[in-house]
């Protein structure tokens, strides 16, 4: 995020704790956000690490998350004594209130702010924020900064509303962003579960075969190229026995690799489009097909520069299917800050080099 200097007054907690989902472009839910400040406070290294579900590891991630991030803004030029930010994202529970949520998110702030200081870090502020309300868990006097309630916008002294006036939006949150791309309900799409049964136990009997899976992958390339093509002259769905063939068919490695050719700038919001609609029709109990389809979402939201659903499409990958290569080469290539025009360089020659093996068929 690059707001001009001099334009951006932070001076209360309450500031620091509204600014992050622009400071990130996202709101991160379940999360430990640690943050360097630079010189207009959003400038300098960020991380996010999820939450898991069960509190009981929290104290565990937090002293990783504490050390990755310290060997991270150090690789970004800061010693390992700058000053750093925490903050604690969490919604509550059913049945449980915003205080009681609060409260668990308590010991992990304490952990973060040792683990940090073990390694030569300067925690400057450590906040919770929970439903809409903050916490300052550095603030000692009983009763302050407790749950405070996130600036509105009509209030003069909201960085949201200065920043609304200069422009700038904040991030959609990670939950909402998570959900483009989540299975339907199959209870409304019959037709589309029978199409997936029976899709898959063709592609079954075509690999049970010697010799049949070239025609297999040739089919699925045909197919995947036909679907584009009606993406791209505005279609916004498919056929559901279409849908089903793609879905299986991109289970081979040859043919994912061939949908990742779709990533030329002109065919990047209609890949998207085609892959989201696909992993949202992987319904259970076909939920696993997923994986390659939310890689080459992925690819494509990378080369579209959201990084935001990049990181979330693999993290869901991965958690699916630890060991998919593909996923795992992206997740790591992102982290590291690569350029994805370096991979669509091998992207290109592989397609150059499969059209010409085609001439000489």
């Amino acid at each position: 995020m690059n707001i001009p200097e001099n334009k951006l007054t932070i001076n209360s907690l309450a500031n620091l704790a509204e600014i992050l989902p622009f400071m990130l472009g996202h709101y991160p839910d379940d999360s430990i956000v640690l943050h360097c400040p630079g010189p207009n406070f959003v400038d300098g290294p960020s991380m996010t690490c999820p939450l898991p579900e069960d509190p009981a590891t929290w104290q565990q991630v937090a002293e990783g998350a504490a050390c990755n991030f310290i060997h991270y803004a150090q690789d970004k030029g800061h010693g390992p004594d700058c000053n750093i930010v925490i903050y604690l994202c969490r919604e509550p529970r059913p049945g449980q209130s915003a205080e009681e949520t609060a409260d668990l998110l308590r010991p992990v702030a304490d952990r973060l702010v040792d683990a940090l200081s073990e390694h030569r870090g300067v925690p400057q502020q450590t906040l919770g924020l929970v439903a809409g309300r903050w916490w300052a868990y550095a603030c000692d006097l009983p009763g302050c900064c407790e749950g405070e309630p996130l600036p509105a916008l009509d209030d003069p002294t909201s960085i949201t509303a200065q920043l609304i006036r200069l422009g700038y939006s904040p991030g959609r949150r990670t939950s909402d962003i998570v959900q483009d791309f989540q299975p339907i309900d199959p209870a409304s799409a019959p037709r589309l579960l029978q199409a997936l049964k029976n899709e898959g136990d063709n592609y079954s009997r075509q690999h049970a075969h010697p010799g049949d899976e070239d025609s297999a992958l040739a089919a699925t390339r045909v197919l995947l190229e036909g679907a584009i093509r009606d993406f791209r002259n505005g279609s916004t769905e498919l056929a559901d026995d279409i849908a089903a063939r793609l879905i299986h068919g991109l289970q081979d490695n040859y043919a994912r690799d061939h949908a990742f050719e779709f990533a030329e700038d002109d065919d990047l919001p209609h890949a998207r489009r085609l892959w989201t609609y696909l992993a949202r029709r992987c319904v259970h109990p076909y939920t696993d097909n997923a994986v390659p389809l939310l890689t080459t979402l992925a690819w494509v939201a990378w080369r579209q520069g959201d990084k935001i659903t990049a990181r979330l499409a693999l993290r869901q990958a991965l958690t699916t299917s630890p060991h998919y290569a593909m996923a795992d080469m992206l997740h790591i290539a992102i982290n590291e800050g690569a350029d994805p025009l370096a991979l669509l360089d091998i992207v290109r020659a592989e397609r150059a080099e499969r059209a010409e093996r085609l001439k000489r068929v």
